[in-house]
């Protein structure tokens, strides 16, 4: 299982200083690169999440190549991006360094002049500020990992999901530390802390189309209530993402592994509290916050919430259908 955060775990070392750059080390790290000017139209790569765009330029083509395979669905030819950001690598052996034996992974977030600024392990990236789209970024890779592909790659994706998360924040979306299920048309998301079941909730439910068991995307629907989304990242058992489709949303469950079955709706400030645990890099900054507060208020009045105590038995959907149902024959705004 991932931990909460939803990062994929790092092989960081700890024999570095722990350095947590600024907007400043960024535009000193540009300055001291010697190496010829990429071609970025030719090692570029656009992917659509939702309702976000992203253009990664100075991808070199082994990278890029691999890229494409593993995020195929998510790979566009065109549209307007909504973030560009370069590649680079950085003078520097790592950045954050582990604070305790068996950590998974961590990141620091923090806000200059406007820009987020993302650091871990392995990587340090920045994007900002959001007056105008597209916004524009970077991602530094610490140069002693550089020729390692599985660095690149956990470093990117680590990067991309913090990345997405503010991204579909400002469209009035979010991400969620859930288990996505699409059945019979519509999503049903399970969420909670590591540990708390959501694969054994996706392994219980041969019959749907998984969206993820570890990350899905929120995000407002085209007409009215919320909509849900597949994104790249996986957990340890999903599939490989065949669609970057959206469904509405039928219903959030906060899962509690539990004796028997038990199916207790929370609305207004409890139902915020329970989705605010499972929202991944957003909350540690006033800056995202507030923001996130505001849109996790309206999905908690839109979409039903609520708590699911649960046993490793399918019977649990028997108690989610009717639960559904009874929403939406009382006028639920996603029925």
């Amino acid at each position: 299982m991932k931990s909460m955060g939803s990062t994929v775990p790092s092989m960081a070392v700890a024999r570095h200083a722990e350095l947590i750059p600024d907007l400043a080390w960024f535009a000193l790290q540009r300055t001291q690169r010697t190496e010829e000017p990429r071609n970025t139209s030719a090692r570029a790569l656009t992917l659509r999440v939702g309702s976000a765009t992203v253009r990664l330029e100075g991808l070199p083509a082994q990278q890029r190549e691999n890229l494409t395979r593993r995020y195929r669905v998510f790979c566009v030819d065109s549209g307007e991006p909504d973030a560009v950001i370069t590649m680079g690598l950085a003078e520097t052996d790592g950045f954050l360094r582990l604070q305790r034996p068996g950590e998974i992974c961590r990141v620091h977030t923090a806000w200059e002049e406007g820009s987020l600024v993302a650091v871990s392990y392995e990587w340090a990236g920045w994007v900002g500020p959001h007056r105008a789209a597209p916004v524009t970024g970077e991602l530094c890779f610490a140069s002693e990992r550089a020729d390692d592909p599985a660095s690149f790659d956990r470093s990117l994706e680590n990067f991309l999901r913090v990345l997405f998360a503010h991204l579909i924040l400002r469209r009035g979306g979010f991400l969620l530390h859930a288990s996505g299920l699409v059945r019979e048309g519509k999503a049903y998301l399970f969420f909670g802390p590591s540990g708390s079941g959501k694969t054994t909730v996706t392994m219980l439910s041969p019959e749907t189309l998984v969206l993820s068991d570890d990350l899905v995307m929120v995000l407002r629907g085209a007409s009215s209530g919320f909509e849900a989304c597949s994104v790249p990242f996986r957990g340890l058992l999903a599939p490989d993402p065949v669609s970057a489709g959206s469904w509405p949303v039928a219903g959030c469950f906060r899962l509690v592994q539990a004796p028997q079955e038990r199916l207790t709706r929370v609305s207004g400030a409890p139902a915020m509290g329970e989705l605010s645990t499972s929202l991944p890099f957003v909350l540690d900054r006033p800056e995202g916050a507030s923001l996130a507060m505001q849109t996790l208020a309206e999905a908690a009045r839109m979409i039903p919430i609520f708590r699911l105590e649960f046993r490793k038995d399918r019977r649990f959907w028997q108690l989610i259908t009717a639960a559904v149902d009874d929403f939406s024959e009382d006028g639920g705004i996603n029925s």
